[in-house]
C-alpha cells in the first residue's frame, strides 16, 4: 500500500485532466430575465467559452414546482451538491453552463470550446411566478430555442398548456418580422434557427410518447390559430412553422442541452447554428431590453390597428387576459374590417357615392360588429379588464373610420345642395326684387341641407370622435351662399342688367315752439344773446327749460309759451 501512494500522486494530474474539461456550472444569477442572461453570458465568456447558446426552460401548468426543479436539474445535467446553491428552481433566474469539449475541439488549440445560458423563469406559480411579458422576452432573447415539459393532465384536458408559450410564440413572431422589415440589414441577420425540445414527463414507452405527440401537435395547431400573426408574412399554422428542429424526449433524458442544434450534431461542436459569440448573444439580449418586451406585452390589436390606440396596454399576467388578448384581438380586428367593407359597398372606394341614409347604414354595420364580439366573449372574457379594453378600442376604431367616411358623405350632400341652389337661381327673372327672390332661394336650400345631413349622421358620434355638428355644418354652406348671391348680383349689376328699385324722398319738418316777440331758442341761456336795441326775457331764476314740478302743478303752456310781465323785461341798446 506504500508503494502505491507515490504512483498515485504522480497520476493524480492525469487523471483531473479529463474532469477539467468535463461539463460543469460556471455560475448562477436571481435577477430579473431577460437582462439576467447577460451575467451569465460574461461569466461563460470571463470562463473561456468562445461560442454560447441559449435556450429557455418552460412548463406547463400542471407541473408542480419540485417535479420542475428535478427535471432542471436532470435534464441539463446539473448533478452534486456543489451545484444546489447555483441553480435552484424558483430562485435561480438563469445560470451557464460551460460544455464539455467535443472531439473536433480537443486538438484546437485556439477554440476556448462551448457554453449554454439557459433561462429558467417560475412557470409553477401563479402568485411567485414570471409573468407572461418576462416568459416571452426571454423567449426572444434566447432565439426562440425552448426546452418544454408537457404534463399529461395538461394535455388530456387542453388548458394550461400554452399559458406561457402561446405568448412567447406570438411575440416571437411579431419580433422576427420586425426585424425583417427593419431597413437596418444587421437587423435581420439576428434571426438565429431555433430549436424546440419537448418533454413528456408522464411517458414511458413508445406508444404513449405517440399518442401524447400526437395531442401535443394538435393542441399546438389550434393555438397557432389563434395567435395574432403579422401580417404581410406567411402565417404560421403548425410549429414546424416557427421552429427550425423539433425533438420529443421522456423524462429520463439527459444532457438535453446537447440536442439544441437546430442541425442536430453536437451544439458544442464548431460551426453549430445556433452557437453565436458572446458579444452577439448579449446584444440580442439588449435588443430585447431596449425594445420594450419586457414591462409591456398587451393585446397584439395595437400592431394591425389603424388607428392608434391612447391608452397603455396592461400586464397580462391572467391566462384569462392572456386568452382574450389571443381570441377577441384578431376577432376585433375582422369586426372592423367587416364594418368598413360593408360602408364601402354603398359608398364607393372613395366614400364619394353620396348615402342619404348614410347613418341608419353606419348604425346598423357597427352594431353588427359588436354584436359579434361580444357573442364570441362569453361570460367568463367579459369580466377580463383586456377583453373590455378590446372593446372599447373597437369603438374607437369604428367610429374613427366612420368619422372620415362621414366627412366624405357631407362634402358629397354639400356640392349636391349647392348645385341645386344655383339650379334655383336660374330660374329667377332679373328684376328689381332679385335680392330677395335670392334670398329665399338660399333659405328654402339651406332647410333641405339642414333636413338631410341629419340622416348622414350617425348616433352617438359626439361623444366618440371630432365630428362637426350639424349647425357648423350649416353655417358654413350659408356663408358660400351669401358669397354667390353677391357676386351674381355684382355681376348683374356691372352688365346693366339688374337695376335696383330707386329710393323714395323723406320729408323732415322741424317745428319750434318760441315765444313772442323774440323768437329765441329758450334752450339757450338768454343772457347769452346780445342783439342790439332788443327786448331780451330773461326769468328770475335764469332758467329757461321747464321742469318736472311745473308740469305737474302748473300750466306747461304757459312755461313753454310765457306771458312774461314787465319786470323780467329787459332792454338792451
Amino acid at each position: 500500500m506504500a508503494r502505491l501512494l507515490p504512483l498515485l500522486a504522480a497520476l493524480a494530474p492525469l487523471i483531473a485532466l479529463p474532469l477539467a474539461g468535463a461539463s460543469h456550472v460556471v455560475s448562477g444569477t436571481d435577477a430579473r430575465l431577460p437582462m439576467s442572461l447577460s451575467t451569465v453570458i460574461q461569466d461563460l465568456e470571463a470562463e473561456g467559452a468562445s461560442y454560447v447558446t441559449t435556450a429557455a426552460f418552460l412548463t406547463s401548468r400542471s407541473v408542480r414546482r419540485g417535479e420542475s426543479e428535478r427535471l432542471l436539474r436532470s435534464l441539463f445535467g446539473v448533478e452534486g451538491d456543489s451545484n444546489e446553491e447555483e441553480v435552484r428552481y424558483g430562485v435561480t433566474t438563469a445560470f451557464g453552463k460551460k460544455l464539455a469539449d467535443s472531439p473536433e475541439e480537443e486538438n484546437d488549440d485556439e477554440e476556448g470550446g462551448s457554453g449554454v445560458a439557459v433561462a429558467c423563469p417560475p412557470c409553477a406559480s401563479r402568485r411567485g411566478g414570471a409573468t407572461a411579458s418576462e416568459v416571452s422576452s426571454t423567449v426572444v432573447a434566447c432565439g426562440g430555442t425552448v426546452v418544454y415539459v408537457a404534463d399529461g393532465v395538461d394535455l388530456g384536458r387542453g388548458e394550461g398548456l400554452f399559458d406561457y408559450l402561446g405568448p412567447a410564440l406570438e411575440r416571437l413572431l411579431a419580433f422576427r418580422a420586425a426585424a425583417e422589415a427593419s431597413e437596418d440589414g444587421s437587423a435581420a441577420a439576428k434571426h438565429r434557427p431555433s430549436t424546440l425540445i419537448v418533454v413528456f414527463g408522464d411517458a414511458t414507452n413508445a406508444k404513449e410518447m405517440a399518442a401524447m405527440q400526437k395531442q401535443w401537435e394538435s393542441a399546438a395547431a389550434q393555438m397557432l390559430r389563434s395567435l395574432i400573426q403579422p401580417r404581410g408574412a406567411a402565417k404560421a399554422t403548425k410549429l414546424e412553422d416557427v421552429f427550425d428542429r423539433i425533438e420529443y424526449l421522456t423524462a429520463d433524458e439527459r444532457d438535453v442541452d446537447m440536442h439544441l442544434c437546430p442541425a442536430g450534431g453536437r451544439v458544442s461542436a464548431p460551426g453549430s447554428p445556433s452557437s453565436r459569440e458572446p458579444a452577439e448573444v448579449a446584444s440580442s439580449v439588449s435588443d430585447v431590453v431596449s425594445a420594450g418586451l419586457v414591462e409591456n406585452l398587451g393585446p397584439m390589436v395595437e400592431m394591425a390597428a389603424k388607428v392608434p390606440v391612447k391608452q397603455a396596454c396592461p400586464r397580462l399576467t391572467n391566462p384569462v387576459d392572456l386568452a382574450a388578448a389571443r381570441r377577441l384581438g384578431p376577432l376585433a380586428q375582422t369586426a372592423l374590417a367587416e364594418c368598413l367593407e360593408t360602408v364601402r359597398d354603398a359608398t364607393g372606394d372613395e366614400g364619394t357615392t353620396l348615402v342619404p341614409e348614410f347613418g341608419a347604414l353606419c348604425d346598423a354595420a357597427i352594431h353588427r360588429a359588436l354584436d359579434t364580439l361580444d357573442d364570441a366573449t362569453g361570460s367568463r372574457l367579459k369580466k377580463s379588464p383586456v377583453a373590455k379594453r378590446i372593446r372599447a378600442d373597437l369603438v374607437e376604431n369604428l367610429y374613427a373610420e366612420m368619422g372620415d367616411v362621414y366627412e366624405l358623405q357631407v362634402a358629397a350632400l354639400r356640392e349636391a345642395a349647392f348645385a341645386s341652389f344655383r339650379a334655383k337661381l336660374n330660374k329667377l327673372r332679373i328684376g328689381p326684387n332679385l335680392p330677395d327672390q335670392m334670398g329665399d332661394a338660399a333659405e328654402s336650400s339651406l332647410k333641405e341641407f339642414a333636413s338631410a345631413v341629419k340622416k348622414l349622421r350617425v348616433s352617438r358620434a359626439t361623444g366618440l370622435g371630432s365630428w362637426m355638428t350639424n349647425a357648423d355644418q350649416i353655417s358654413s354652406l350659408r356663408s358660400r351662399f351669401a358669397e354667390h348671391n353677391a357676386e351674381r348680383l355684382k355681376a348683374a349689376r356691372a352688365s346693366g342688367q339688374f337695376k335696383p328699385v330707386p329710393r323714395k324722398g323723406v320729408t323732415v319738418g322741424l317745428h319750434w315752439l318760441l315765444p313772442k316777440p323774440f323768437g329765441n331758442d329758450y334752450r339757450q341761456e338768454p343772457k347769452a344773446t346780445r342783439a342790439p336795441e332788443d327786448l331780451v326775457y330773461a326769468p328770475a331764476d335764469g332758467v329757461t327749460d321747464v321742469s318736472g314740478n311745473e308740469i305737474r302743478t302748473g300750466d306747461w303752456r304757459r312755461a313753454v309759451v310765457p306771458a312774461p310781465s314787465g319786470s323780467e323785461m329787459m332792454y338792451l341798446k
